[in-house]
């Protein structure tokens, strides 16, 4: 019920909320009274349910937040060397959710939005913390047909794994058009206190901006941005962690 109030971005009635639930409206009155007490949901008037402010407290108490307060500043740094957006990312199943964003000033904007999902295989960030998986892993968590979100994207196993193979060799992803067809991003994953990848970060920027000198001149900057996001946030010294990871893969 909170996922389906939160995915419309505004409110739904007690009756839009039975019928894409496919309950009965005393059920979800119930259950309303109950979220409402608690302050999970709250009643706006007479245009319906919103998420309450007791969602967002119990949100704001997840590891990835403490990950992403963390890499705000570095973000907002790499973002005026890089004059492009930037933005964080965790793994949840075969999706990446964005934890943090810090937009460029530019006129052109290319991220979503917090808390938006997306196919891991399709954007940068899903493939620098794909790459840190064996190829076992990566086959557990994606089936062997991608779904095909534009003309760029991936579509099969061994598609992906060639690409983290070479994302694993060069030490960042990118993607171009896999997602949004005039998009395109660089990536790489973050580590958190225990060592493993617990995030991913990107720049995003126009598919056209994007090209081969361009990433030559971003990828040290966003490489330094994530080892002091790693650094602040307590994960251990590793250098060139990314690159001894993909070599031992």
């Amino acid at each position: 019920m909170l996922e389906a109030i939160a995915a419309e971005r505004g409110s739904l009635t007690l009756t839009e909320i039975a019928a894409r639930l496919g309950m009965s409206k005393s059920s979800v009155h119930d259950l309303l009274g109950t979220l409402s007490e608690r302050g999970y949901v709250k009643k706006l008037g007479d245009s319906g349910y919103g998420v309450g402010m007791k969602a967002w407290e119990v949100g704001c108490l997840s590891a990835p937040i403490g990950m992403a307060r963390t890499a705000a500043p570095h973000m907002t740094q790499l973002v005026r060397a890089v004059t492009h957006g930037v933005s964080l990312a965790v793994l949840d199943g075969a999706e990446t959710v964005c934890i943090q964003l810090i937009e460029a000033a530019r006129a052109v904007r290319v991220h979503n939005n917090i808390g938006d999902r997306s196919p891991a295989h399709a954007v940068s960030a899903g493939l620098a913390m794909l790459s840190t998986m064996d190829d076992e892993e990566v086959a557990r968590l994606l089936p062997g047909r991608l779904p095909r979100i534009t003309s760029e994207t991936l579509t099969t196993r061994e598609d992906l794994l060639a690409e983290l193979g070479r994302v694993r060799r060069r030490g960042y992803s990118i993607s171009r058009g896999a997602w949004r067809i005039d998009v395109a991003g660089i990536a790489v994953p973050v580590r958190g206190p225990d060592g493993r990848v617990a995030a991913g970060l990107a720049i995003a920027a126009p598919r056209d901006d994007v090209t081969d000198d361009w990433i030559r001149g971003a990828a040290p900057l966003l490489k330094s941005a994530a080892r002091k996001i790693e650094t602040d946030f307590g994960a251990p010294s590793l250098d060139g962690a990314i690159g001894r990871q993909g070599a031992t893969r």
